[in-house]
């Protein structure tokens, strides 16, 4: 006799499970959902992989953009100033030879300044800096003082205005507590600061993080009627084995 729990007869129908599905069909299906779900796994892993190197180069690429606006922006106010005062800004040379490059007055001398104190003592046109004459000689030894400066109630050109504050940046130097630097809107990374164009001035570690402008008005090398206005970028890419260290400069490359 068979019962609703037994058969003994090898053509009883296959028992089913609610939905009317045979056990074997409902194991297939599973497996195949399994497969499905790692498929579309694989799918998103790839998809964040993709997302995040487009988000590197956009982000390399904003950078740069950044570096050229500002390449740009100064070198239209270095010739605006050699165009009104029939020089280009000095650099930091002395006897004929360029002693720093990452290290110059150009700060300074585009901003304007108020020569107080007989000359002893320099202040930025907004009056949010001063510097005074032995700081300048201890950082630019071959200076005494700025060429665009006037003794108040005159008033100095001013030739960058406006500068936020990752555009200046503050350093210390021997003999030099304050000295304004022209900065590059791209910080150097922490992990390279043994190539930092500061490694040879500071060993604070947090200044060799500043990014500076290179400037040369004293025999430049690539603009020899001019001067010479560039910045080093590391952007954080192995290239051969080698740190990728990129120069953007106001010649022709």
């Amino acid at each position: 006799m068979l019962t609703s729990e037994t058969c003994m007869n090898k053509s009883c129908p296959v028992r089913r499970m609610p939905g009317g599905r045979p056990q074997a069909a409902g194991r297939r299906r599973a497996a195949f959902t399994l497969i499905e779900l790692l498929t579309v796994i694989s799918i998103i892993a790839l998809l964040a992989t993709l997302g995040a190197g487009l988000a590197g180069v956009a982000s390399r690429k904003a950078k740069e953009s950044a570096i050229k606006a500002e390449l740009g922006k100064l070198t239209t106010a270095i010739e605006n100033y050699k165009a009104d005062l029939h020089q280009y800004p000095p650099d930091n040379a002395k006897d004929g030879r360029n002693l720093n490059p990452a290290v110059h007055p150009l700060y300074y001398e585009l901003v304007g300044t108020f020569s107080t104190n007989n000359g002893n003592v320099y202040r930025t046109a907004d009056r949010a800096e001063h510097v005074t004459a032995t700081e300048i000689k201890n950082a630019f030894p071959g200076l005494g003082g700025f060429i665009n400066s006037a003794v108040y109630p005159d008033k100095p050109r001013s030739y960058l205005r406006d500068l936020k504050p990752r555009q200046r940046r503050e350093i210390r130097l021997p003999g030099a507590n304050d000295i304004e630097l022209l900065a590059v809107p791209v910080d150097w990374p922490r992990k390279l600061l043994d190539l930092s164009p500061l490694r040879n001035v500071t060993s604070d570690t947090r200044l060799r993080e500043i990014n500076p402008w290179h400037y040369v008005s004293t025999r430049p090398t690539n603009n020899t009627a001019s001067f010479d206005l560039w910045a080093i970028w590391a952007t954080g890419r192995v290239v051969d084995g080698t740190n990728e260290l990129r120069v953007f400069g106001n010649w022709k490359q």
